[in-house]
């Protein structure tokens, strides 16, 4: 009995043992590689991992975070995955790589080091040298040469292709850099920022090519860019004219001068004074410009209307005379209504400068266009004319009336630029000299004289 109990006991210690020993035989089994091997793979390659002895779904874990069976290594170095899956016997188990190294050859970053300056003088020479050489296993140059570094002394577009190769891998790639190299006749360029004509007084802005040691313009700058500033001081009362050279330095070695860059600016164009703010014209008169553009060959001057009621509305008037008919503006101008009008000159076909605002009024009832603002004549000939001096004044202001019909007052109103009523006074004709302006302010004054038929528009300024 006792050794048929031993006998069982055995047999089921034997059965037991060999379960477990199946258990532990099929832990053994599962593991995990990579593929390839390496140690040396392209850039771009992909590396697997390869899991024998589990089944699914399997997971996987590298070192760099990635979860997919495939990863595609971006740089040299450790490479470990680990994989968990289900082993025969049903039992969740996780096998790993050691940390396996890894030498990604990378495709080639070509670059050109331009060993001096890539601007030259003629004659002059410059290195072009492959950075990274240590790195490649061959060079070409657009020249032909295949040497790491080369000298050039032409102007051109020059390429470098290299090659690197190790492992298996061959990858190429190509870098360009340019050189200039200048003749001896060359100008450099100037160009204008701001147009090269403007108002007076105004600022023209010149600049250079960037790339040169030094910059000496003829205005005594010494910067890459320049500004003018063009205020009539240079040439005459309408047109101001000013060539400016410039003269670039390179690598202390040569100089070289520009063409000459005419800039210019223009007076602001004006109204004559005796039409600003006279309110008694008609249609059948004209006003003209107080400017000569006399340095145009074909003058235009562009006048400009604006309704002083709808102030957004404006219309323009172009001739080639100095005098605008008021009859042929368009659209047509309207009696008894007040315009503000400014003049301008036209340029090579751009407008440039208004002037001054005047202010003039049409009347409903036409007279002769003969009837002049200033020396006007009385019925026995003589030239009737108002005097006032100084202009400009820093104080009062003295008038004197000439020639005019004594038995009649003669009515003195003072208007701002604005065309507002400032001051408003009676010359008796026995005054003599008479004193007014005292308490004016800086600015353009219009003063009108009117007697009868005589009228007078004198623009003056008052300074302190």
């Amino acid at each position: 009995m006792k050794n048929t109990f031993t006998n069982l006991a055995w047999k089921c210690c034997m059965v037991l043992f060999l379960a477990v020993l199946s258990v532990n035989s099929n832990a053994q089994n599962a593991s995990v590689s990579i593929s390839p091997a390496g140690p040396v793979i392209c850039e771009g390659d992909q590396i697997t991992a390869n899991a024998t002895g589990l089944t699914g779904p399997l997971t996987y874990l590298w070192s760099t975070g990635e979860t997919t069976q495939t990863i595609t290594p971006a740089y040299s170095g450790y490479y470990r995955v680990r994989v968990t899956g289900l082993n025969a016997n049903g039992v969740t188990r996780t096998v790993s790589t050691a940390l396996l190294p890894y030498i990604v050859v990378k495709h080639p970053n070509p670059s050109i080091f331009v060993k001096g300056p890539s601007n030259l003088c003629p004659g002059q020479s410059v290195d072009l040298v492959a950075k990274g050489r240590k790195n490649y296993s061959s060079y070409l140059w657009s020249t032909g040469e295949t040497t790491p570094k080369i000298t050039v002394n032409q102007s051109g577009t020059y390429a470098l292709t290299i090659t690197n190769a190790l492992g298996g891998c061959s990858f190429s790639a190509t870098a360009t850099t340019d050189i200039n190299v200048y003749d001896n006749g060359y100008q450099p360029a100037v160009t204008g920022i701001t147009p090269l004509t403007v108002c007076q007084p105004g600022w023209v802005t010149l600049g250079a090519d960037a790339g040169f040691s030094s910059y000496s313009w003829s205005t005594g700058s010494t910067t890459q860019n320049t500004s003018v500033l063009m205020d009539g001081s240079g040439g005459g009362p309408i047109l101001d004219t000013l060539t400016v050279y410039l003269t670039v330095g390179l690598n202390n070695a040569c100089t070289f001068t520009s063409a000459g860059t005419v800039i210019r600016s223009v007076r602001e164009t004006e109204l004559l004074p005796a039409y600003c703010n006279n309110y008694a014209l008609t249609l059948n008169d004209s006003i003209k410009s107080g400017i000569i553009l006399t340095y145009l060959t074909a003058p235009v001057y562009e006048f400009q209307f604006e309704e002083t009621t709808q102030p957004n509305i404006t219309w323009t008037y172009q001739s080639t005379s100095r005098w605008c008919n008021l009859a042929n503006v368009t659209p047509a101008l309207q009696a008894n209504k007040f315009y503000n009008v400014r003049v301008r000159g036209v340029i090579d076909g751009t407008p440039y400068c208004y002037g001054d605002l005047c202010q003039i009024g049409i009347t409903g009832n036409p007279r002769a266009a003969s009837t002049t603002l200033s020396n006007a004549l009385r019925a026995d000939g003589t030239s009737a004319e108002a005097q006032i001096f100084p202009n400009p004044s820093n104080d009062a202001f003295n008038m004197y009336l000439r020639n005019i019909d004594n038995s009649i007052p003669a009515t003195v109103t003072i208007a701002d630029i604005q065309g507002r009523l400032v001051d408003q006074f009676i010359y008796d004709g026995n005054n003599g000299i008479t004193k007014f302006g005292e308490s004016l302010n800086n600015g353009v004054y219009f003063v009108t004289v009117e007697q009868g038929t005589f009228k007078n528009v004198t623009r003056i300024v008052k300074t302190k």
